[in-house]
């Protein structure tokens, strides 16, 4: 019994012609597409991240920006090379996010050790985690909004300007007065611990 190894027209096809059958409307060529590269990617982003969800996350945004984005794309290079340099741009995003939350909570940490170190010691980091979520969750839904994309995903302030339909100085404004407001609240928590 021979097995059918049926063959699509466009897997003949280099990447930059996919790309323009996509951009015309031919949504069979992004799935091409997104067979070829997934995988790379996905290696790409795994390697520097260590982290299975966060690696399949970042892909998919990169192929979410890409469905949305074909039309607007203008390649200087290969398709590949853009497609990679969109994923290790989208992975160094996240880690610096990453870190900038994670050095505002040890901000916030050392203000709270500086105002009452011995109240602290009885309070774990999962209590001040726990107590920091609830203070975003009480921010003005705007600010929160805007903190919350800051910290939570790898977008930048001009990406989050264009998400929300805000200038980047409001979204500077707002990140800025959440980190404010925050470290007020959390300061007022080691007494009442």
């Amino acid at each position: 019994m021979q097995q059918s190894t049926y063959t699509s027209p466009l897997d003949k096809l280099n990447d930059e012609a996919l790309l323009e059958q996509f951009r015309q409307g031919n949504t069979v060529a992004f799935e091409e597409l997104y067979k070829r590269f997934w995988g790379v990617l996905y290696l790409q982003a795994y390697r520097i991240l260590i982290h299975e969800e966060d690696a399949q996350d970042i892909v998919q945004e990169v192929f979410t920006a890409l469905w949305t984005k074909a039309a607007n794309i203008n390649l200087s290079g290969s398709l590949a090379a853009y497609l990679y340099a969109a994923t290790r741009n989208r992975v160094l995003n996240m880690l610096a996010s990453k870190r900038t939350y994670r050095h505002h909570l040890s901000s916030l940490k050392q203000s709270l050790s500086d105002i009452d170190n011995n109240s602290l010691q009885y309070i774990t980091e999962k209590e001040i985690t726990a107590r920091m979520e609830r203070e975003i969750r009480a921010l003005p839904a705007k600010m929160r909004e805007v903190f919350e994309l800051s910290r939570k995903t790898a977008l930048t302030h001009r990406e989050i300007a264009h998400q929300l339909q805000l200038s980047q100085e409001t979204v500077k404004k707002q990140i800025s007065n959440a980190i404010r407001t925050l470290r007020h609240k959390m300061a007022h928590f080691s007494f009442f611990c």
